[in-house]
């Protein structure tokens, strides 16, 4: 369909249906197929630099045979007998204000066909999931409110005042709404706040949970599923608090930190739901891709574990960084992931910009494990608003203004044609499929296969020129090409026909069977490489994952170098964080840069003398998310001559660096990715081997083993602890022996490759 942004925006009541009725219409029983026979494709194109929206192009022609010559460098080979995560779906969040604009300015008539758009997968684009926020978020109408405000100094910890009364004037009736056009909904809800009465502030802005409201919260989460199950909204899931490590103090929000969020999950929550017969699932986090301990450490907990049913994560940080979602799935392959915020923004430009935004973050979500992508706000006015003294120039899915003769209309924006390229073709239910991706400037794709047996492969050209690509399946083949800034959805019927070669794809699948016969699946690609530690012995580069949660000790004891003599120095400090705060032996004191982390700052610690030792701790617990996101690790004798790096890998709240046994007396830490935080160190250690060889740990029982060797090379090892207690085994290294302690549930990685 072709239709401009100022067209659609003018759509009058009498013309709404007819403007409706240009919307792709699929078969409700074989929505991908489209009706292409088997042997073609169809084709829907979104280019926004033509205007073209949504539009069903003609479909394209399955050939057997060679490929085109000289399309091997720039061939999408999708292998949908290599199956992933199941899809819950595409969606976005009915804000106070979203709901307030739908409900209450749209008349019926555009209500309908607007929410016929966005929820329809006949006549719309069939969003499928909903986070909803609980009570007030920094999108609300009129200031904050939650289900049991109270005046100030007072409280009611029996609830006795509970209500979702404000939720039905106009917010539940679109989710009933919602639900009725798309029976296969899913909706979760977060609070942004408790009520204030239960935290520190005695506001719903910033403070933290007080300790003797943990209970009347957790009674407030079954309070509210029960009343929302009773006025028609069941909700699926649920998490504790959105972004936790965030504490704002103009709009509601608290910070919740792991060890708070686990105890109240564990200890009142879990056993408050199962009581009151409630069955909605717990995620955890509910915050950016950058820091990954927080998640793993629910993982690690063996009580957590058992009630934290996957991660929700926002995508708030490098947008490389939405490998952290594969990290943490490898690091416990049996936890899903949920993408359930992700708000694209005035910051990305114009149309183009917000497409391709919104197009990374349903390519590259699933590509790395999500089961959900929700965007933000469903819809906005003009001014991107009303607003909570929240997010300014965040884009909604659509925008909702008041036209030249008083009435209202909406118009879609760039993030209604990006979820609509996969929302209105993916099922819920459906499973990602094997496909390699061309990469960023190329062709970018997911690809997956829906409960009906259809294929749908989602394509977006991020580069800056056309591109003309291969797509390949089995036996078959078809070539197309692709406008830059533009995506193309393929669908097709029909079952696979040969075997794929996996270095098309370029990653290998280690499956693990679990004691209740599910399986455990790790993926893995040289990607991941720079995800994980790794330290250079000799011409090698050995890499290993360390799960939160997980120790790998040499064969001696460790003993902490002297600070005598230490002298310390960075790239940049803050005025109140000299270098010296990292090596005073105080963790409440800090060298902080002072800036949001460059590549290139580093940190240098003059030993001194030359010393012997095996390992660096950054200690950043009192700040953490300032850690260095990416760091290399280099040694002196002179402190002017570097060489090359001795380790390299991510950071984490505590970085504890593992190091072939080195003599220097100079160590510097730099890091090698950008962040708006600031990068801190609290407290730095120098550990050195001590004493004799302890004994081998042997195998713990339960612990799976399974090698495979990557296309480039790199040998590829992996560790599943399927038992369901902590696991112990050896490995061995450039000549040395290793413990690794292993968290149940959890896998341990291991590469190999040339220096």
């Amino acid at each position: 369909m072709k239709t401009t942004t100022r067209q659609w925006r003018r759509t009058s009541l009498a013309a709404a249906a007819t403007l409706i009725a240009t919307l792709p219409v699929l078969p409700s029983a074989t929505p991908a197929s489209a009706g292409t026979a088997l042997g073609k494709a169809s084709v829907w194109l979104t280019n926004p630099s033509a205007k073209t929206y949504l539009s069903q192009q003609s479909p394209v022609t399955w050939n057997t045979g060679p490929a085109p010559s000289g399309s091997s460098g720039s061939t999408i080979t999708v292998d949908t007998t290599r199956k992933y995560q199941p899809m819950t779906g595409f969606g976005a969040s009915f804000t106070d204000s979203s709901a307030w604009l739908v409900g209450t300015k749209l008349d019926s008539t555009q209500r309908a066909a607007l929410m016929r758009d966005l929820f329809s997968r006949r006549d719309g684009i069939g969003l499928s999931i909903l986070r909803q926020p609980m009570g007030a978020s920094d999108f609300t109408v009129s200031g904050n409110y939650s289900y049991d405000d109270m005046p100030a100094g007072q409280s009611d910890p029996t609830l006795s005042n509970f209500s979702i009364d404000h939720d039905r004037a106009y917010t539940i009736p679109l989710l009933k709404q919602a639900r009725a056009l798309n029976p296969k909904l899913t909706v979760m809800a977060t609070p942004w706040s408790p009520p204030g009465w239960m935290k520190t502030s005695d506001s719903m802005n910033g403070g933290r949970l007080n300790p003797n409201a943990y209970q009347p919260y957790a009674d407030y989460f079954a309070k509210f599923l029960k009343a929302y199950e009773a006025a028609g909204v069941p909700v699926r899931y649920i998490t504790p608090q959105n972004e936790p490590l965030h504490e704002p103090s103009t709009y509601p929000g608290m910070y919740l930190p792991a060890d708070e969020a686990k105890t109240f999950i564990t200890r009142n929550l879990v056993p408050t739901l199962r009581k009151q017969g409630l069955s909605t699932r717990i995620l955890g986090y509910d915050h950016n891709w950058d820091v990954t301990g927080y998640p793993e450490s629910f993982y690690a907990d063996p009580a957590a574990a058992r009630n934290v049913s996957g991660t929700a994560w926002h995508c708030y940080a490098a947008a490389e960084l939405v490998v952290n979602q594969t990290v943490v799935h490898n690091n416990y392959p049996g936890k899903p992931a949920f993408q359930t915020e992700c708000s694209g923004g005035t910051w990305e430009g114009d149309e183009q910009g917000g497409f391709a935004g919104a197009m990374d973050n349903v390519i590259n979500g699933p590509r790395n494990w999500a089961q959900s992508v929700v965007r933000w706000n469903i819809a906005l006015d003009t001014d991107g608003g009303p607003r909570n003294n929240g997010c300014e120039g965040c884009r909604p899915v659509v925008t909702v203004s008041q036209d030249a003769d008083g009435t209202w209309s909406y118009t879609p924006t760039a993030d209604y044609w990006g979820l609509a390229q996969a929302s209105k073709f993916v099922q819920p239910g459906a499973h990602r499929v094997a496909s390699n991706t061309l990469g960023k400037g190329n062709v970018e794709d997911v690809a997956f296969t829906n409960p009906d047996g259809t294929t749908a492969l989602v394509t977006y050209n991020s580069g800056t020129q056309d591109r003309t690509f291969t797509v390949r399946w089995g036996k078959r083949h078809f070539t197309y090409t692709l406008a830059a800034g533009a995506a193309a959805t393929f669908t097709w019927n029909g079952t696979q026909q040969g075997s794929t070669d996996p270095a098309a794809i370029g990653s290998v699948d280690l499956p693990f069977r679990n004691p209740d016969g599910s399986q455990a699946l790790i993926s893995y690609d040289s990607s991941l490489l720079t995800r994980q530690p790794q330290i250079r012995v000799g011409d090698q580069w050995l890499g290993y994952t360390l799960p939160t949660g997980a120790s790998l000790t040499p064969p001696t004891g460790e003993v902490a170098l002297p600070r005598d003599s230490w002298q310390a120095s960075a790239s940049a400090s803050s005025s109140d964080g000299p270098p010296t705060k990292a090596i005073d032996g105080d963790t409440a004191t800090r060298w902080s840069a002072g800036h949001g982390m460059q590549p290139g700052d580093w940190f240098q610690l003059d030993l001194g003398s030359a010393q012997t030792f095996n390992k660096i701790v950054l200690d950043a617990s009192a700040s953490s998310g300032d850690f260095a996101r990416q760091y290399e690790v280099y040694t002196s004798d002179d402190g002017t001559t570097w060489g090359k790096p001795i380790a390299t890998g991510p950071g984490s709240t505590v970085t504890r660096i593992l190091l072939p046994t080195t003599t220097a007396r100079y160590i510097r830490v730099v890091n090698k990715s950008d962040s708006g935080s600031w990068w801190s160190i609290h407290d730095l250690s120098v550990l050195a081997p001590y004493g004799k060889p302890t004994s081998n740990a042997g195998v713990t029982k339960g612990v799976q083993r399974k090698s495979a060797q990557l296309p480039d090379g790199t040998g590829l090892s992996v560790a599943y602890n399927s038992s369901s207690g902590t696991a112990a085994f050896d490995i061995r290294w450039g000549g040395t022996t290793y413990s690794y302690r292993l968290p149940a549930g959890a896998a341990a990685i291991f590469t190999t490759r040339s220096a």
